[in-house]
C-alpha cells in the first residue's frame, strides 16, 4: 500500500507541477483516493497500537513469570512490533503530503 501511496503522490505532484486546474469531479476523486489512504493509516494504526499493547504486557509478564517462553514471545512481538511503526509512519507521513498537494490542486482552481 505504501508504493501505491507513494504512485499516487508523485501523480499529484505532476499535476501541481502543470499548473492546471483540475474539475471539481477530479477534486472529488482526488479526496476519494486520500480517504482510502487515511483509512488504511487508521487500520495499521489500529494493528500497531494492538501490537504495542502486547509488546508492554508480554514485558510485565515477563517480570511475574521469568521462562523462556514468554521470552520467545516477547522477542516475536517486538519483531512485528517494529515494521508496523515503520510502515505507519510511511502511511502517516504520505498521507500529509497527499494533503499539501491537495490543498495546492485547490488553490490552482
Amino acid at each position: 500500500m505504501l508504493k501505491k501511496l507513494c504512485d499516487y503522490e508523485k501523480e499529484l505532484m505532476e499535476m501541481v507541477a502543470q499548473g492546471k486546474p483540475l474539475s471539481a469531479e477530479q477534486l472529488l476523486s482526488v479526496r476519494t483516493h486520500i480517504g482510502f489512504f487515511q483509512h488504511e493509516r487508521l487500520v495499521h494504526e489500529l494493528v500497531m497500537i494492538l501490537f504495542a499493547i502486547l509488546t508492554v504486557g508480554g514485558i510485565f509478564f515477563l517480570i511475574v513469570v521469568p521462562e523462556i517462553s514468554v521470552i520467545a514471545l516477547d522477542v516475536l512481538f517486538f519483531v512485528l512490533l517494529v515494521p508496523y511503526v515503520k510502515h505507519y509512519y510511511g502511511l502517516e507521513n504520505g498521507v500529509q503530503r497527499l494533503y499539501e498537494a491537495y490543498e495546492k490542486l485547490e488553490k490552482l482552481k
